[in-house]
This record gives C-alpha cells, sequence and structure tokens, in this order.
C-alpha cells in the first residue's frame, strides 16, 4: 500500500463513483467490467509471452482513466482503447521505455479512429474541480515535487497563456477560470501527465516537457479548435522525451515507496 499507484487507483474510484450516482455518468457499468476483464488478459498474455511478472496495478489504473475520459456509443471503441493502451506498453517501447503514454495513445487513436468515440469535458461540472485539485496536491506530497514538475510546469503555463490572451482580447477574466475548471483538464494534468515511465528522468527535462505540452495544447486549442486538445498534444510530444533524455541526464523512475521527495 505504500505505492502512490493505490492512491491514484482510490481518486480515479471514487471519480467513478461521482459520475454513475451523481452525475448521470453516460458510460454503463458493465463497459468498465469488461474493460478490465479485457485489459487484465492483454496484460496477462503480454508477460506470460515475455515471461515478465504480471502486474494489474498499472493495468486497471490505465482502464480507469480510459473508461473516465472516453465515451463511447458502444462497449467496442472503449475495450480498443484499453488494448491499444495496454498492448503499447509491451510493443512500442525505445530505449526500454514506453514510447507513449499508454492510456492518452489508447483515447487518441480511438478518436482518430471514430465519429462514436469522444471525450466530454464538462461532464464534471464546475463544482468538482476543487476536489480534483486537491487530489492533485496530494499526489505532489506522495510522488514527490520533483517527480510531478511535468504536472505543475503544463498547469502554470497553460493557465498564463490562457489569461494572456484574454487580456490581449480584453475578455472578461471569467472565460480563462472556466477553462481551467475543468475535470477532464484537472484529471489528464495530475493523473495521466504526471505517469514517470513517460516523463523525462530529470528535473529540466520534465519542466520543458510540461511546458511544451501547454505551448502546444494552446496553439491546437486557439488556432485549429481541437477539443480536449490537451490529449493530441501530449501524443505529438513524446518523442521530446527522448531528445530531453539525452540533453539532461537523470534516473529512470521506479515504483518503490511513498516518499515525500520534496526536493
Amino acid at each position: 500500500m505504500n505505492d502512490p499507484r493505490y492512491y491514484q487507483l482510490l481518486i480515479q474510484l471514487f471519480l467513478l463513483s461521482w459520475g454513475f450516482f451523481f452525475l448521470d455518468f453516460i458510460n454503463p457499468f458493465y463497459y468498465l467490467a469488461l474493460l478490465l476483464i479485457i485489459t487484465l488478459l492483454t496484460q496477462f498474455l503480454f508477460t506470460s509471452f515475455y515471461a515478465l511478472p504480471f502486474n494489474a496495478l498499472s493495468t486497471i489504473n490505465s482502464s480507469l482513466s480510459i473508461v473516465i475520459l472516453l465515451h463511447a456509443t458502444h462497449w467496442i471503441w472503449i475495450a480498443l482503447a484499453g488494448v491499444i493502451a495496454i498492448s503499447s506498453k509491451f510493443i512500442l517501447r525505445f530505449q526500454n521505455n514506453h514510447l507513449f503514454n499508454p492510456s492518452n495513445i489508447g483515447i487518441v487513436l480511438v478518436l482518430l479512429i471514430t465519429d462514436n468515440a469522444w471525450v466530454a469535458s464538462g461532464q464534471w461540472g464546475q463544482t468538482l474541480w476543487i476536489i480534483l485539485f486537491i487530489a492533485g496536491i496530494g499526489l505532489i506530497f506522495l510522488m514527490g515535487l520533483s517527480q510531478m514538475l511535468t504536472s505543475i510546469s503544463f498547469l502554470i503555463t497553460f493557465a498564463l497563456l490562457l489569461m494572456l490572451r484574454t487580456f490581449w482580447l480584453g475578455d472578461p477574466w471569467v472565460i480563462p477560470l472556466h477553462q481551467l475548471q475543468n475535470g477532464a483538464l484537472l484529471i489528464f494534468t495530475f493523473f495521466m501527465l504526471s505517469d514517470p515511465k513517460t516523463t523525462p528522468n530529470c528535473t529540466q527535462g520534465r519542466i520543458i516537457f510540461g511546458g511544451f505540452i501547454a505551448i502546444l495544447s494552446w496553439l491546437l486549442q486557439t488556432i485549429f479548435y481541437i477539443p480536449n486538445a490537451f490529449l493530441y498534444a501530449l501524443m505529438f510530444s513524446m518523442p521530446l522525451v527522448y531528445l530531453l533524455n539525452q540533453i539532461f541526464q537523470g534516473q529512470n523512475y521506479q515504483w518503490l515507496s511513498m516518499r515525500k521527495k520534496l526536493l
């Protein structure tokens, strides 16, 4: 229980429960059940083939991230996102690391493949963002400030860009505040972008990586009017991780224990 992924699991289970009971969550409960069965089976097949230990925790967290963010008219699209996510961990690798964030590439590829799947940014309303923000702060204490710099850099840069645009256009300040009170954005920031296996190994690299994703997200959103641009920005930015790892030296993160590494 000293693994930060248990904390992520609890937060995501809370979000699902809130969605199902209070927000008329559009994904039926059996979507989640089928997704977990399929992703765990996919994980088992790959770990058996490569003679690796079976670890269900990361698979369950990735599955919950998918079903929380992605909606579809049929369960097959949710399942496809899950299969892509888990398969990518074993097939799409570079220098013994994940080439893409698993849940991110699963969601984005399904969005590109079909019009029968979508991400509903406003499904969590404007009241749950405080809980999500506090939960994100808790993750900073569990994983360490240094490890969470990608998320922090992204959120600060994205907020500044939104406010600068508002100032330039003379729009009401309620507009950027409303955009930041976005449940999908905060879930992405703290529970997808924080994945230590798909972020740079060094402090400087994490700051640059988070800022770059924020700038690309802002450009895709304001110039090309792409909904949930941050999801696409993360996938397109992944090659930068390996460039930054070459420039700045650092050690690969290991899921060990819950320690307050604030420096």
